[in-house]
């Protein structure tokens, strides 16, 4: 079944240009290329083409990946159409090339209106212009222009290695894939949210803040009075205020979240009936599978029974935290913030603070104390 873009019909003109590559990720260099093809032409078809196990599938971004990026990265641009090739049911290159060809004819002419209009193809390989003038079409509408690839500032490659060093050439809906995401849970009067705010500060990065507190504020409920619609809501509730954060334009590459659906799940197992707990699990299977969290910060139970929580209740929602951590195969993610404080910090939260920067730097390759 050939996908379309919902919101945009075929392209208009008698000048089409055809922007082509793996583009895993997209970067402010393709972005150039392609603005200059739209300036040039009447319009331009966009097109990610990959097969299973390429360099983009390796790291999470298969080719219908790519394509929905690339489809919401240029939703606001009329001129500019976007389409993929899947190649994963013709010879890998360089045995396809006349089967890849025919294929990217195909897709590029089910995407404009006028059969008779000019097809310009950019490329930045000499190799590509000499075999796609080779194989295109030789009726008089198909040339190809290769690009100066000395103005881009970055290759895709390069992203690949190392996406943090080079967040700022990344096309911002291709980021939210390389974000790291850093999870801070414990349970209530822990401290967590200051935690989770200071953290993400100290590097100028977006953070979460709990939905479940401004839900329960709003509400006028305590949390022994929170039903099963009440956690529903809560679920999707916290996965939105991350997702937020995680597509926000101050993403700098580091995400902070404070609390998260394992944390809800937690406390319906704590707190809720069984029979109740069990009805949210089709649902938690779901928002938790749509996590990929790169680290756990967890504060210890000691904390909130230190501050006046109730020492069983809080014991026994821990344990259960540990065991939805587990379940859910995020335990080699998940560090407990132990570190003791001194005479001057006998709560230890700035003992806390400096090993989570700490944990930081070694888990996740970012040294908070030199951003």
């Amino acid at each position: 079944m050939v996908k379309a873009n919902l919101v945009k019909d075929n392209l208009m003109g008698d000048k089409i240009g055809v922007f082509f590559g793996t583009l895993a990720p997209m970067h402010i260099g393709h972005q150039a290329e392609i603005y200059k093809a739209a300036a040039l032409n009447d319009g331009v078809v966009v097109i990610t083409s990959g097969y299973t196990g390429d360099r983009g599938d390796q790291i999470g971004l298969p080719v219908e990946k790519r394509f929905r990026y690339l489809r919401e990265a240029f939703n606001d641009e009329k001129s500019i159409k976007v389409d993929y090739i899947n190649e994963d049911d013709i010879p890998q290159m360089p045995n396809g090339w006349q089967e890849w060809t025919d294929r990217l004819v195909k897709t590029i002419k089910r995407n404009i209106k006028n059969p008779n209009a000019h097809i310009t193809l950019y490329t930045g390989e000499a190799d590509y212009k000499s075999m796609l003038e080779k194989l295109l079409p030789n009726d008089g509408h198909w040339s190809v222009s290769l690009m100066d690839r000395t103005i881009l500032k970055v290759s895709a490659t390069a992203v690949r290695k190392d996406p943090l060093g080079n967040w700022d050439y990344i096309n911002r809906v291709f980021r939210r894939h390389f974000a790291k995401k850093i999870l801070v849970v414990g349970a209530p009067q822990t401290g967590k949210s200051t935690l989770t705010r200071r953290l993400a500060r100290t590097s100028n990065s977006p953070f979460s803040l709990e939905f479940s507190r401004a839900y329960q504020e709003k509400s006028n409920v305590f949390d022994s009075e929170l039903l099963l619609k009440d956690y529903t809501r809560i679920i999707q509730g916290q996965y939105d205020a991350n997702s937020a954060e995680i597509n926000s334009p101050a993403n700098n590459g580091l995400t902070f979240f404070d609390t998260d659906a394992m944390v809800t799940m937690a406390e319906t197992r704590a707190w809720l009936p069984d029979e109740d707990a069990a009805k949210l699990k089709a649902l938690f299977d779901n928002t938790i599978g749509e996590e990929e969290l790169d680290l756990i910060l967890v504060i210890p139970p000691a904390v909130a029974v230190m501050n006046g929580a109730d020492e069983a209740r809080t014991k026994l929602f821990d344990q259960h935290l540990w065991q939805v951590i587990e379940d859910y195969g995020f335990d080699d993610k998940a560090v407990l913030l132990d570190r003791v404080g001194g005479a001057d910090d006998p709560a230890g939260y700035y003992a806390r603070y400096l090993q989570a920067l700490e944990i930081i730097e070694k888990r996740v390759g970012v040294n908070l104390t030199k951003v």
